[in-house]
């Protein structure tokens, strides 16, 4: 690996310091058996076998953008993406972050402006990548991105473009495929195969530990998926709540997990990976470099209510991130937010992802965009139809608890509004890997 580009002044010594303390961590897991290749360019072949439904590499350069389509057979296509440059990407996502960190951080801003952003960068993604792509690929109902450098940050499923036949006047990326995201072609198949090798029985779930730090404020509505993780598992549910987080037990349950589902805060810091990491109780943390240390074999990894502490508009070149961590430790997928959503919307998401996974035709991918779309387009009087149904047909899902929650909540609000259509509410979740 090369020195990181584009960091200047001070912090150019720093970084570099930890870009060697990664090198060194890679290269002592390629001593482990089986961990040869770890982050090794991919081979032409690693990527066709990695490609079992399109495989699409978008990245920015100086001059102008490449998508880049292998399909299963081999065969690959790509397009020219004129408007993506490395100067439009990132002053594009240094506005997001900026406005993203102060209604974050001051307890005097509200969410517009970043609401606004967010809608901004998404209709851009749609002109810029999104169309040409799927111009590119024709109708496919599934689709991997491997985003190059900071579109990485961004949230491609949720571009969007203009359209009054939808019910909220927009027609969005992840209403024509579903949308998985992956750092690289080898992680998806080693991923492939623990898919393939895992079953959902056994599932461990860490609610709301308690930090040590008022930084971190208690998550509302975590029992709410506490209980809703308890219903959807088929095998025994282990759950860690409150004090009990601590890392030493997170790290032996984990290895023994099939399923495992944080309620609890993150922190992404983006200058140096390895440190980002998902809080736990007595002041510990369950960090990138945790993760990279453990050998697991987990079907999915689902991260909810997580709260990223993101920067402001010093951005790196690369992001290596939570999700990418737990790919490369063995998980199979990762289902996670790209920006904090801890309210009853979260548990609402979290119930119909878990409803819709329990069939087991079902990928992680596909439960996660049909939970995400029922969101997005219902209306509140037909959330409470479907809840309400709940308790008629089927009295075991969801929980009559979190079914009452909801409802109590759905029931305050005018029936026929859109209420959960902003991309921020929606579009938070998504998936990487398998």
């Amino acid at each position: 690996m090369s020195d990181p580009a584009g960091v200047e002044g001070d912090d150019l010594e720093e970084l570099r310091a930890a870009w060697r303390e990664l090198n060194d961590v890679v290269e002592d897991i390629r001593q482990v058996p089986g961990y040869a290749d770890f982050l090794a360019a991919p081979t032409f072949g690693d990527i066709a076998a990695a490609a079992f439904q399109p495989l699409c590499y978008i990245s920015a350069t100086d001059a102008e953008g490449l998508a880049m389509v292998v399909r299963s057979d081999g065969g690959v296509d790509s397009v020219v993406l004129p408007d993506l440059t490395t100067d439009s990407l990132k002053t594009r996502v240094s506005a997001l972050f900026s406005s993203y960190h102060e209604f974050r951080t001051d307890p005097t801003s509200v969410a517009g402006p970043w609401e606004a952003d967010l809608d901004a960068v998404t209709r851009w993604l749609w002109d810029t990548v999104m169309e040409p792509l799927f111009d590119l690929i024709g109708p496919e109902p599934a689709i991997t991105l491997v985003p190059g450098g900071l579109l990485g940050l961004l949230p491609l499923h949720a571009a969007w473009t203009p359209d009054q036949a939808k019910p909220t006047g927009r027609s969005y990326a992840l209403d024509t495929s579903a949308i998985s995201y992956a750092p690289n072609a080898r992680s998806l198949t080693a991923a492939r195969q623990i898919a393939a090798d895992r079953g959902r029985e056994r599932v461990m779930a860490v609610i709301d530990p308690q930090p040590m730090s008022a930084a971190f404020r208690p998550i509302p509505f975590t029992a709410l998926e506490e209980a809703t993780v308890r219903a959807a598992t088929l095998g025994t549910a282990n759950v860690l709540a409150g004090s009990a987080a601590v890392l030493p037990e997170v790290r032996r349950r984990l290895r023994a997990a099939d399923v495992v589902h944080f309620a609890c805060h993150g922190y992404a810091d983006l200058t140096n990976p390895l440190e980002s990491g998902l809080v736990l109780s007595a002041g510990q943390a369950l960090r990138v470099r945790d993760l990279l240390e453990m050998e697991l074999k987990i079907r999915v990894a689902v991260l909810s209510s997580c709260e990223a502490s993101l920067p402001g508009t010093d951005l790196p070149d690369e992001v290596i991130g939570l999700p990418a961590g737990l790919l490369q430790a063995g998980a199979a997928g990762v289902v996670a937010p790209m920006w904090a959503v801890p309210d009853v919307r979260t548990s609402m998401l979290m119930t119909e992802f878990y409803r819709d996974w329990r069939s087991p035709s079902w990928s992680p991918a596909q439960a996660l965009r049909t939970a995400q779309l029922w969101l997005r387009d219902s209306t509140n009087e037909e959330k409470a139809q479907v809840l309400e149904r709940a308790f008629e047909e089927d009295p075991s899902w969801p929980d009559p608890g979190v079914a009452d929650a909801h409802l109590d909540w759905i029931l305050q609000r005018e029936p026929g509004r859109h209420d959960d259509a902003s991309i921020r509410h929606w579009a938070a979740f998504c998936h990487v890997g398998v």
